[in-house]
Order: structure tokens, then sequence, then C-alpha cells
């Protein structure tokens, strides 16, 4: 009974374990003895909140099975990251700097993977576009999530900063890039690249958990295909987690249609996207009423709508979905002399009922390229005329790539070297390497590096007569 164990989805794993968890993606993720400090992270209150923290946001008003969260995402990429680690060691057995380098840093990208989404705010990628709109240096989740590692007031901080064999600088560099002690490139790959295993997770889960198909991809070939290689640029050359070509070729391109179509079809939902710039404008709406709301708003919400997202980490840390649908919920049920027809309070209260019984969405208008100044020149005009339509409306941008390459991350003002090095490589047979975009005959591969995107204007439909006017007055269609 002292062998491996190996579940169905291929994965060898001891038989002695302290934990298992079952999971719709990876079967059976095993903790062993040697994991207890992995548990003893779950186990703080800041890693638990993250199973009231959606992973989709409002995505379940369109997809009825979208109701997993960070939490689950979270173990999943902790486990796509410690198989990878393993599939490096099996790979590189013989060479003693690559595997001492992996084995040395493993703690601290192990949890890293873990805690890479601990910083998430209600309703996830939303809540930050409510408040980036307004104040550009709002800090981004990985931010958050560096701020609530280091905080030794945090549970979480304590036991992260308290273990033996973890870097707490190298876990926040691994998360959000931010300056620092990293270890070579090839390491940090792992956690946040092109080719990292927050993608392979939230691909396969949330193509599952949605019930479409788009988001399916040959991971297991993948991380069979995974090597470390050495581009080189001129006299310098680095070590970077690539792809064994003749294994991982067809397997990248299958993992980057996979990104591709579900940005745009599951993540980039035009109904999603309505119902999601309703909850921003009545978000926007809900912080100009803040010293106005009813007095059992949930104590939370208020502080952070009067503080305009400028929190401590504690009071962030006490916010999740669950205080802001009772937030919603009380909103919803406001009543009193202010809601009169027309007024911003009454606007707050019908924008809350529709979100709470997901009401039908607001009304989408899809925008050439040639249009969206028109519709962004339509929402100057309600804001500077401080016109309550302009809660009633949002001009929303989609816009990514599935690859990025040399040329994207140049236009993005990264020295050459840099721009460079963030491509994903193939391993060649004689160990030469090659950036995925210079692959020859890849039709694929080519239309993965095309820009994309969805412009659209999203308004209320009770408005149409009004929003048709001034659709008209503006150009926009």
């Amino acid at each position: 009974m002292d062998g491996p164990a190996t579940n169905s989805s291929g994965n060898t794993q001891p038989r002695r374990r302290t934990k298992v968890f079952r999971d719709p993606i990876h079967d059976l993720i095993y903790l062993g003895p040697d994991d207890h400090w992995i548990l003893e992270l779950i186990d703080t209150k800041e890693f638990q909140r993250l199973r009231r923290i959606r992973q989709l946001g409002l995505a379940h008003f369109v997809y009825p099975g979208a109701e997993h969260t960070r939490f689950t995402h979270s173990l999943g990429v902790f486990n796509f990251a410690r198989r990878m680690i393993d599939k490096l060691i099996e790979r590189h057995r013989d060479d003693d700097e690559i595997r001492d380098q992996i084995e040395g840093n493993s703690a601290s990208i192990k949890a890293a993977a873990l805690l890479h989404d601990i910083g998430h705010g209600p309703f996830s990628h939303v809540f930050e576009r409510v408040f980036k709109a307004e104040d550009s240096s709002f800090p981004s989740h990985e931010n958050r999530s560096c701020e609530i590692l280091r905080d030794t007031d945090t549970e979480i901080g304590r036991v992260l900063n308290g273990l033996e064999g973890v870097d707490v600088d190298i876990v926040c560099c691994l998360i959000s890039g931010e300056e620092g002690p990293p270890p070579d490139p090839y390491l940090k790959d792992i956690v946040s690249s092109q080719l990292d295993a927050d993608r392979m997770d939230y691909l396969l889960r949330d193509s599952l958990m949605t019930g479409s198909r788009y988001g399916q991809f040959d991971s297991e070939w993948i991380l069979n295909a995974l090597a470390i290689g050495e581009p080189r640029l001129g006299d310098r050359t680095v070590k970077k987690l690539c792809l064994d070509s003749s294994k991982g070729t067809g397997a990248i391109e299958g993992f980057l249609l996979a990104r591709r179509l579900m940005l745009q079809h599951v993540h980039g939902h035009r109904t999603t996207r309505a119902y999601e710039a309703e909850l921003i404008q009545t978000l926007r709406l809900a912080v100009l009423l803040c010293p106005t709301l009813p007095d059992d708003t949930p104590e939370p919400v208020k502080n952070l709508l009067a503080k305009q997202g400028k929190v401590t980490t504690n009071e962030y840390l006490m916010l999740d979905d669950e205080v802001f649908w009772w937030a919603l919920r009380r909103w919803a049920a406001w009543s009193g002399t202010a809601l009169n027809k027309g007024s911003l309070q009454e606007s707050l209260q019908r924008h809350s009922l529709r979100l709470v019984r997901r009401n039908v969405p607001w009304k989408t208008v899809e925008l050439d390229d040639d249009k969206i100044k028109d519709a962004v020149a339509l929402m100057k005009h309600l804001e500077k005329d401080e016109s309550p339509l302009k809660f009633e409306c949002r001009v929303d941008r989609l816009e990514d790539l599935p690859y990025k390459d040399f040329q994207y991350f140049s236009r993005k003002n990264l020295d050459d070297e840099e721009a460079f090095f963030r491509e994903i490589f193939l391993i060649l047979r004689d160990n030469s390497t090659i950036r995925l975009s210079k692959v020859p005959d890849s039709l694929i591969l080519k239309g993965l590096t095309e820009h994309l995107a969805v412009y659209r204007f999203h308004y209320n439909r009770e408005f149409s007569e009004e929003f048709a006017r001034l659709m008209g007055q503006f150009g926009v269609c």
C-alpha cells in the first residue's frame, strides 16, 4: 500500500496523504505530509474568503453553471504549478543546476500559484473596472495580493512570512512582476507568462463550468512537452519555460485557440458584458449617493464607497460577493420620500432591483471601429451635462490578443530584449529555440496574433427613445 496511486487524470500521487480535494478538472488533488504548510495557507480566513468570490463575475446570469469561485481556481492553479515543477525536475534530472534551482524555489512557486488571486475584489475583474475608470492609480488585484501577503497583521501574511523555505519577496515578484529578487525567468513563467498554470486552469475550468467547449485543449500533452530552453538574443541567453517542438506545437496552437474562443464567446459574451455594464454604473451611482444610502447598507460597502476604493488592507478583506449582494438587496428594497421618480436615489433602487431579480439586460449596440469615438463623445456629453442618463448607459471596450508577440510588446514600449523574451519558445531538435511567432506554416498562430477588439454601447432599454435620439445626434448608429 506504499506504492503510488494513479488517478483518472493520469497524475501519479503518493499513497500517504493528509488531505484530498475532489476537483472537476484535476480529479483528485492530493496534499501529503510535506504539504502541511499548504493547508495552513488554505485554512486562513483570507484564503477562505475566495469561496465567496465567483470566478466569472456575473457570467452565471448567462451560464447558470458558472458558480465556481476563486477558491477552486486557486487550488487548480496550485496543482498545475506543482505538476509543472515535477515534470521539469523529471526532464532535467541530469542537470544539477536546474534541478537544484527548481527544488530550492519550489515552495515559493507553489505558494505564488496558490495565492495569486488572494487580492481579488467582489465580482472579480468587474470590481477593478468600477474604480480604475475614476482613478488610474487604483491598485490591481495582483498588487492587492502582495499587500495582503506582506502584511503580518493578516492571518495569511503571518503564516506565509513564518514558513521555512518560502521567500515572500519572490512570491510577490512571481505574482505581480514587481521589482525584487526573482529567480530565473523560467521559474516565473510557471506562475505568470503566456504559458502559465493560471491560464491552463481557468480555460479548462471556465469552459467546463459554463457548459461551453471553447476552452478545451490538451493540457496533458503540454505538460509532457515542457522543457527548459535557452533562447539567445545577441550575446545574451536566458533560461525560459519552453515546449519541445516535436511534441508541443499542435498542443500550444490548441491552447491559444481556446483562449481566443473563450475570450470572444464566454468572457466577452455580450449579455454578460451588458449586465456588468449595469453593475458598474450602479456602483458608480452608489459612490455618488454614499452619504444618503440606507442605514442598513453593510458597513464594509459604505466604507469602500465613502473612500472611493481607497481602503486599508483589513477593510478590503471585509469585501466579497455576498456582502455586495446584501447591499444590492437593501438598495433594491429602498423606500421613502427620497425616491421621487427620476431622482438618482430612484435610479439606484431600480438598478439594484433589476440586478437582484436578473431582469432583461440592457440593450447592446455593436460598434464599428470608426463609431467608438462617437459613443465616447455621447458619454462625455452626458457627463458634462450631469444628465441622469449617464448612469443608464456605458461604452464597453474588450481588447486583447490571444498571443502577444514581439511586435505587441514593442508597441507597449518594452525594450527589444524584454519584448523578445516575453514570447513562448519552442526547442528544436538541435536544442536551439524559435519564437512561437516565427514558426513557419502555422496559419493558426498567424491568426492568433491579430488584435481582437470588440466595442459596444450598452443602454437601458427603458430609455430607448432618449438614446435613439442621442445616438442619432452623435452618429453612433
